[in-house]
C-alpha cells in the first residue's frame, strides 16, 4: 500500500476558551454554500485534531470544517480541574460548537472521539444533524472487571510506555506512514489525560445516549472492531461500513476511500436536512 502524502495535516488553527482550558481548533470554511452543513470532527484517545488533515483539506471547498484537540491533547491545554471523564471531553465539543457558531452541524468522532461524539449527541440531539462513527470504542463498561483493572494497572506505572505497545497492535495493516504520525502524537499526549480519559472509558456506556439520539447515524469500522460489545453487535440496527485493510485509524490509511463513505454520508444528511451540497 503506498504511504500517505500527510503534508497537509498541519492546518492553521485559533485556541478558544473551553470549560477547562484553552481548546485548539482547527476551522477549514473555504469557499462554501451558506446553507451548507459544517462538519465537526473529534480525534482519538492520545490524538489530535490534525489527524482529520486529509478530511479537512478534501472537504474545505465544500463544507465548513472543523477539528478541536480535546483537553490535555494536541495544542489544547490539561484539564485545569482534572476532569477527563466522556462528560467532559463532550462539554469541550459543546464550547466549540458555541464559539464557532454552528448551530446545527454532522459530528464525526473516532474511537474515543465518537464514544465524545455519541454523549453530544444524545444531549444536544437538535444540534446534531448526522452521527458519524469512526471505529468507535466498544462499550467499555461490559469488559470484564479483571481485565479492565489489569490495563490499568500497567497504565497507570508506565502511562505512554503501555500505551504506544497496544497502539503498535492497532497500526497494522495500515498505512505506514500514518502510523508513525499516531505514535508521534501519544508520545506528544499529557500523560494525566491517558490515563484519565481511559479510565473513563472504562466506566462509559454509550448506549442510553446512542439510543436517544434518533437522527442519521453511520459506523464505519475495521475489520479489528469485532467484539461482542462492539457497538453494531449491541446494536444491529446500527448502519455500517466496513473498511478491509487499515488499521484502527481507517481515515488515515485508506483516505480515499474514507473520504467516498464521508462524501455520500454528507449528501445523505443534508437531503434530509434540506441543506444543499455546493
Amino acid at each position: 500500500m503506498p504511504e500517505t502524502d500527510f503534508a497537509l495535516r498541519e492546518t492553521a488553527g485559533q485556541w478558544i476558551p473551553g470549560p477547562a482550558g484553552n481548546l485548539y481548533v482547527r476551522d477549514e470554511d473555504g469557499e462554501v454554500h451558506p446553507d451548507s452543513l459544517p462538519v465537526l470532527f473529534i480525534h482519538s484517545l492520545a490524538g489530535n485534531g490534525g489527524q482529520w488533515a486529509l478530511q479537512l483539506d478534501h472537504l474545505h471547498r465544500r463544507q465548513r470544517s472543523v477539528a478541536l484537540d480535546l483537553r490535555g491533547h494536541g495544542d489544547s491545554d490539561p484539564a485545569e480541574d482534572g476532569d477527563y471523564s466522556i462528560r467532559g471531553l463532550a462539554a469541550d465539543v459543546a464550547a466549540v460548537a458555541d464559539q464557532l457558531g454552528l448551530r446545527r452541524f454532522l459530528l464525526a468522532g473516532h474511537s474515543l472521539g465518537a464514544s465524545v461524539a455519541i454523549e453530544y449527541a444524545g444531549h444536544h440531539p437538535e444540534r446534531v444533524a448526522g452521527l458519524l462513527l469512526v471505529d468507535p470504542n466498544c462499550d467499555q463498561s461490559r469488559v470484564p472487571p479483571e481485565q479492565a483493572r489489569s490495563f490499568l494497572d500497567a497504565l497507570r506505572s508506565d502511562p505512554l510506555g503501555e500505551l504506544e505497545s497496544y497502539f503498535r497492535q492497532l497500526v497494522v495493516g495500515g498505512d505506514r506512514h500514518a502510523g508513525r504520525w499516531v505514535l508521534e502524537d501519544l508520545r506528544l499526549t499529557d500523560e494525566n489525560a491517558v490515563v484519565g480519559c481511559l479510565e473513563s472509558a472504562f466506566r462509559y456506556s454509550p448506549l442510553p445516549a446512542l439510543e436517544r439520539y434518533t437522527g442519521p447515524k453511520l459506523s464505519i469500522i475495521s475489520s479489528m472492531n469485532d467484539l461482542p460489545y462492539s457497538l453494531h453487535r449491541l446494536l444491529p440496527d446500527l448502519p455500517l461500513r466496513l473498511m478491509p485493510g487499515t488499521g484502527h485509524w481507517v481515515m488515515m490509511d485508506r483516505p480515499e476511500m474514507f473520504n467516498h463513505l464521508l462524501d455520500d454520508f454528507v449528501d445523505h444528511v443534508e437531503a434530509r436536512a434540506g441543506a444543499p451540497r455546493s
